[in-house]
């Protein structure tokens, strides 16, 4: 594999008098440069707006270039990578699908740096070599309307499940504590109506990163091997599993699964309808969370279970096109990239934890001044998962599987024969 290594953080690149943000990076010789436009492209219109900011104050220390920001829809951004000609200077990355660019040398490698969360740098390392600056973080935590949890006996800090229902399970009781019908009843009631619930107790998600990974996680289960091979039909696999269907179809203390599987926001909704307690999800939820409920809420641990507490987490890097005319000025972006100034526009309005610790001070500073605090999140990545071990692009298998652990969760399928053809069609669809 040809690769072109670009150290971001050094003095003497592209004849700089030095390496600090602070100095003068064009050395005095910015008169005497040609003029070069980058094209940076990313999904995300919000993070435009920050970028925006960011790219100013880049392009006053480095007056030769200019960002141009490209935004694709996220529907769309993928194949756009994948079919266009040629790509753009700098651009957004997927971890789950980066293995592709790299296997087309498409990306510059990158050297690491310690601003960075290292947690986060693993994400965008294939074999050693990092291929993206790290930009924003996401990891899952509890959301909770104060409001309906108010009363209960147990701290929304302490929720824990155990499997069957064993000790130390604390989920089950005040999730059906928390679920309502019209009547006022709740599901020990055998005047329950299912039919008429006004408010839920806990949501579980059909999706894999908020409910189904984490509990798989939790009972002592892996979702892959070492080599990227799925390898959650086990016994650990099938209690963390039942546990979810059971909260669904036997406790009667959950929305459909399949009303979700329909409509991703659904469960987002009806939390911030104020008609769901404890809505477990990522952090890329918040903004909205924030700007539609008219209630007060917090954020809190993940759900823990019996081998403790484990999140998915995942993030967004900065990858270079390795066949960029302009190589110095696109190390150059990369390098500004990946600094806690050029973060830090995007955590000072909020729209994700930015990967430099400099710049997460100024995400949770932001929540901290609307009356949030965010640290469950943070604490929720010491035990972090990622979901790709980059020995494959996972995910057509896991566009393949979330069908079938859907209709689990509907209790369409029994958990054991679900989880066997929902393994046999990941890693059907790996080897493809």
């Amino acid at each position: 594999m040809t690769q072109r290594r670009f150290r971001l953080i050094a003095a003497g690149l592209l004849l700089l008098g030095a390496c600090t943000n602070t100095a003068d990076p064009t050395n005095g010789t910015a008169e005497s440069r040609t003029h070069v436009e980058l094209t940076f492209r990313l999904w995300d219109e919000s993070a435009a707006e920050a970028y925006a900011e960011s790219f100013e104050a880049f392009t006053a220390q480095n007056p030769h270039i200019t960002v141009t920001i490209d935004v694709v829809d996220i529907d769309d951004y993928q194949d756009a990578l994948d079919d266009e000609g040629e790509l753009p200077d700098v651009f957004w990355v997927d971890y789950i699908t980066l293995i592709d660019a790299v296997d087309r040398d498409e990306l510059v490698a990158i050297e690491a740096s310690d601003n960075w969360s290292q947690t986060f740098a693993k994400l965008f390392t294939v074999d050693n070599t990092l291929y993206a600056v790290p930009q924003l973080w996401n990891s899952t935590a509890l959301y909770y309307n104060k409001d309906l949890y108010e009363g209960q006996e147990v701290s929304v800090n302490k929720l824990a499940w155990a499997p069957g229902e064993g000790d130390g399970d604390t989920l089950l009781d005040v999730a059906r504590s928390l679920t309502v019908d019209a009547d006022g009843k709740h599901p020990t009631d055998e005047k329950f109506d299912s039919d008429e619930i006004e408010t839920y107790g806990f949501a579980v998600d059909y999706d894999l990163h908020s409910t189904f990974v984490p509990f798989l996680l939790q009972s002592g289960g892996a979702l892959q091997d070492s080599e990227g091979t799925f390898s959650f039909d086990t016994e650990q696999g099938r209690q963390s599993a039942q546990y979810l269907v059971d909260l669904l179809e036997k406790h009667e203390v959950s929305p459909p699964a399949t009303e979700a599987f329909n409509d991703p926001k659904h469960n987002e909704d009806l939390f911030t309808d104020g008609r769901l307690a404890l809505y477990q999800s990522d952090s890329s939820r918040i903004a909205d969370i924030a700007e539609h409920s008219s209630f007060s809420w917090g954020v809190a641990p993940l759900v823990a279970g019996p081998e403790g507490e484990f999140a998915v987490v995942d993030g967004i890097g900065a990858a270079g096109n390795a066949n960029s005319e302009h190589q110095e000025e696109t190390a150059l972006l990369l390098d500004w990239l990946g600094t806690g100034t050029g973060q830090g526009y995007l955590g000072s309005r909020g729209v994700g934890f930015p990967a430099t610790s400099s710049g997460q001070d100024t995400y949770v500073n932001y929540w901290a001044k609307q009356g949030i605090d965010v640290s469950a999140f943070i604490e929720s990545t010491l035990n972090g998962v990622p979901i790709t071990t980059h020995r494959h692009n996972i995910a057509p298998a896991l566009e393949a599987m979330e069908p079938i652990v859907t209709s689990m969760l509907a209790g369409d399928i029994r958990v054991e024969t679900a989880l066997q053809e929902a393994q046999e069609a990941g890693n059907e669809a790996l080897d493809r």
